[in-house]
């Protein structure tokens, strides 16, 4: 009895479907966390530390919980006000590319390019769920966005635990120790009653405070005046 040779679209079938099982991957409603600030001092030490950082980057996944879900790679470069993302879909499909400082958006799919002021509807129409492109960058460092926020819970170290902002329920499952100092999220899980969102952030770097920039700067105007 010969074995039978399957073709190479035969395998790259498969891959795809395998890749679209995945986006569909069940993402589990986090545990509630008790409201509340459990140390008011090491809550704002926190906040003073990551809100200082003026430069920062990450790697990570994004994953849709809904029936036909959506999963992808998400990177994120931020410098000040002005910020870069990519969304990407299995074998670089799909998703969207972002520029800009929120007021003024420049997005690249692959099917057109155009400048919005509305980021947030912007990412729903182009990937089909919602997705809090603004509040992310806030978000993703685990703080809160401007605005009015409630029900936020924080730990006795003073890490953000949960909120809920902006018609979003944002829970952290994990941090990271980057640079050996600040702490950053490594497991997010965002829900706003339409879709359940996980954010899996690989690796933060990059990461850079106002003052660490300042410093460099005047290291090399020192350097060259020398």
């Amino acid at each position: 009895m010969t074995s039978r040779v399957q073709p190479p679209l035969y395998h790259l079938a498969i891959l795809l479907v395998a890749a679209m099982l995945g986006g569909c991957a069940v993402i589990h409603k986090p545990p509630e966390q008790q409201a509340g600030v459990a140390d008011s001092a090491a809550w704002q030490a926190h906040k003073q530390a990551v809100g200082q950082l003026d430069r920062w980057a990450l790697q990570g996944r994004v994953a849709s919980g809904k029936l036909l879900g959506w999963t992808g790679n998400l990177n994120w470069r931020q410098r000040g006000q002005h910020f870069a993302v990519r969304l990407a879909g299995p074998l670089g499909a799909g998703g969207l590319r972002a520029n800009g400082t929120l007021k003024r958006v420049q997005v690249r799919t692959p099917k057109r390019r155009f400048t919005t002021r509305h980021p947030d509807a912007m990412a729903k129409r182009t990937l089909g769920f919602a997705f809090p492109l603004s509040a992310l960058r806030y978000w993703a460092r685990g703080l809160p966005a401007p605005g009015d926020y409630k029900n936020i819970s924080v730990s006795t170290d003073g890490k953000l635990q949960s909120l809920r902002q902006n018609g979003w329920h944002v829970a952290y499952m994990d941090y990271t120790t980057v640079n050996d100092t600040v702490k950053l999220p490594k497991r997010v899980v965002l829900e706003n009653g339409d879709n359940r969102l996980r954010l899996v952030v690989d690796r933060w770097f990059n990461v850079e405070s106002a003052g660490d920039a300042s410093s460099q700067r005047d290291s090399k105007t020192t350097g060259g005046a020398g």
